[in-house]
């Protein structure tokens, strides 16, 4: 699997300090490991949330396309 990303994802990695960075990167490499990892998303098929300390992270698994679309 790979990660893409979309515009709003982009726009809101630029506001993270270093601690969040790390933080993001450490759950992005579990969400590689096990895309499903994520609590699942009422209403939306293949989407997931997950918290690290001060953000939420939402993701979508397209596994057809073998690819984890970052949400925001």
């Amino acid at each position: 699997m790979e990660f893409e990303s979309t515009s709003i994802f982009d726009k809101d990695i630029k506001k993270l300090d270093k601690h969040e960075r790390k933080e993001l990167k450490d759950l992005l490499d579990k969400i590689l490991e096990r895309p499903e990892i994520g609590k699942p998303m009422e209403h939306y098929a293949d989407v997931f949330s997950k918290r690290t300390e001060h953000r939420r992270l939402i993701w979508k698994v397209m596994k057809k396309e073998g690819v984890v679309l970052l949400l925001m």
